[in-house]
Formats: C-alpha cells, structure tokens, sequence
C-alpha cells in the first residue's frame, strides 16, 4: 500500500496544510489532534510509516509524546519529525536527544 504518515496537530488549518501537501503526492494520511490520541493509536494500530509531531500542543506537548514512544520503538523502526515554528536551538537540540530524527520548522516549505 501507499506510505502512511501520521499528522499530530492541534490545529485544524495546520492538518489541512499538511493534507494538501501530502495526499496529492500519494501519501495517506492519519490524523491525531492531540498527543494522547497519537499514543493511543500508535499503540493500538499498525504504526505509521512516519510521523509528523507538532511540539506545542496543549495537555501533552509533542516533547511528552516523543519521549514516551521512544521507549517503545527506536528512531530506525519509527521515524518521528518535530513540526514547531519554536526555532531556539535548544528545543531542536531537546527533540534530537529526546530521539526524533529531524525537525521542520513552521511555515514549511512545500
């Protein structure tokens, strides 16, 4: 089947974004809006071939969620990306060594 990406984002607009982005190149998305939603559904559904973790959401920031499944599943099983428009170098530092494997910043660039 097609790729599947996870979208973790408390934003509507932002999800639509991201749905414009990446269905018309093929890519099927999964949508969570809020961290605990995400944690549930990576453990209880097939995981996704990538996800996409908005950093400040509220309840659970996206750091918690990242921390959380890290200790479930390496960064090689389960690639996670850190989407923020937080661009301090200390928070793209804090996601490297929390163990996502990159980061974008927002607004993104197609």
């Amino acid at each position: 089947g097609s790729v599947v990406i996870m979208s973790v984002d408390d934003d509507h607009v932002n999800q639509e974004v991201m749905r414009s982005v990446l269905e018309p190149c093929g890519y099927t998305l999964v949508v969570c809006m809020n961290g605990n939603e995400c944690l549930e559904r990576l453990d209880s559904d097939p995981l996704p071939d990538l996800v996409l973790l908005d950093l400040m959401m509220p309840g659970i920031t996206g750091f918690d969620v990242l921390q959380a499944q890290r200790k479930k599943t390496p960064p090689e099983r389960l690639p996670i990306i850190m989407v923020s428009a937080k661009n301090q170098t200390s928070s793209v530092v804090k996601g490297l060594e929390l163990g996502c494997n990159d980061w974008i910043h927002k607004p993104f660039d197609r």
